[in-house]
């Protein structure tokens, strides 16, 4: 970012000789004029505010679908509301600050936000690959290999742990280095102040570079040798186990399952892969950004060219925070079902609000049916039976 605004008036009046001086109060006027957004930011700010919007809302209903129905809890299920949280610490926290520092290339927010939302941007990101890496793990076990390694939930949340805490303590250098840089005396101007870190460019490049082998190229290659093997296997429905499986007499119907179970299991590396590919598309520019920066290239690149880089690089992984729902909406049937029912529950909720208002005398049990077939349904036992037995609890492909 550019934030010398291209300003370069003496900030003094006094003992002024040089014609391109000009009075404080009008020095600060170019300033604030700089700061303030223009015409063609308020497009950014209505793409940001969109991000928001969907990935708030997306990412709550994926974490209440999952709570709500205990089918969905599987270890894989387990692992996506962890992204999720992860994409709603993200979205909540840093993507405002962001939005506000691009268009003002102004830090409003203070000392100890500065530190903490670096800090959770680090963390966020670390938390979201690291989940994704740990399904891709998974899912290579359990469809390569699940003779050799039986995932369990227990499990799953011991490795959620383990991911939070090693996340942490990677973006703890940005907690304590990360501090204000004001361009001017405060006593004049909070204006041109930025949130950045504190240490020297050498130390910084240093840690941009560990993060960009620890948290992108080493996650990329793991995920991209565990899901081609998996799409091997799937796409040549060579799965451990199945051909034993296949050589005794079964009945039509049980075929049908088992087919049924490998059609849901490359449904499921789709949209896997699916995010694993956007995740690596919308994370690369900003690590690349990063570089550019602390290394000096930036210095010698067009300053338009600059710009567009790092606004879209800023906006792109919010965009990915906002993207995962939508592609489970997509590409899952299950969480569509959870979706829909949510936001059915909901306008039906709101409804009997409004009805309950105007008709104050109604009776509470009225529309029980439809309530009980939105709220807080249940499988029923046919269904729970035949779920289990078309799947094995510990690795239920619910999608």
């Amino acid at each position: 970012m550019n934030y010398t605004a291209n300003v370069t008036y003496n900030l003094t009046s006094s003992n002024c000789s040089n014609e391109m001086c000009i009075p404080d109060e009008d020095y600060l006027n170019v300033i604030e004029t700089h700061v303030f957004p223009k015409p063609w930011e308020w497009t950014l700010v209505g793409l940001y505010s969109i991000t928001f919007v969907i990935g708030l809302t997306g990412n709550s209903l994926v974490c209440f679908a999952v709570w709500r129905n205990k089918t969905m809890r599987t270890v894989t299920n387990i692992f996506i509301v962890n992204l999720a949280v992860a994409d709603l610490t993200v979205i909540i926290f840093c993507l405002t600050p962001t939005l506000i520092v691009d268009i003002s290339e102004t830090w409003f927010l203070g000392f100890i936000m500065c530190k903490l939302v670096l800090f959770l941007n680090t963390v966020s990101i670390s938390v979201s690959v690291l989940t994704l890496s740990a399904i891709s793990v998974e899912r290579w076990y359990a469809i390569c290999y699940p003779l050799v390694f039986k995932s369990t939930k227990k499990r799953a949340k011991l490795i959620i742990s383990a991911i939070w805490l090693f996340s942490v303590a990677v973006a703890v250098p940005d907690l304590v280095v990360a501090k204000l840089h004001p361009y001017f005396s405060p006593e004049f101007t909070i204006l041109l102040t930025s949130c950045k870190p504190g240490w020297s460019n050498r130390n910084q490049t240093i840690y941009q570079l560990v993060l960009l082998i620890v948290l992108y190229v080493v996650p990329m290659v793991l995920m991209g040798f565990t899901y081609s093997h998996i799409a091997v296997v799937l796409w040549k429905g060579n799965i451990p186990g199945a051909v034993e499986t296949a050589r005794k007499p079964m009945m039509n119907s049980k075929m049908n399952k088992a087919d049924e179970q490998l059609e849901s299991r490359k449904k499921a590396a789709k949209m896997l892969i699916t995010i694993v590919i956007i995740f690596a598309v919308s994370y690369f520019p900003v690590h690349l950004l990063n570089i550019f920066r602390y290394t000096g290239v930036l210095l010698k690149l067009p300053t338009n060219f600059v710009l567009v880089m790092a606004l879209i690089s800023h906006w792109l992984p919010y965009f990915n925070s906002s993207i995962n729902p939508v592609i489970y909406n997509f590409m899952s049937a299950k969480f569509r079902k959870e979706f829909r029912m949510a936001i059915s529950c909901g306008m039906l909720q709101q409804k009997r609000r409004i009805r309950g208002r105007g008709q104050p005398t109604m009776s509470i049990y009225s529309n029980s049916t439809t309530t009980q077939h939105f709220v807080g349904r249940n499988y029923s036992q046919t269904e729970q039976i035949t779920l289990s037995n078309f799947h094995d609890k510990s690795e239920t492909d619910a999608w």
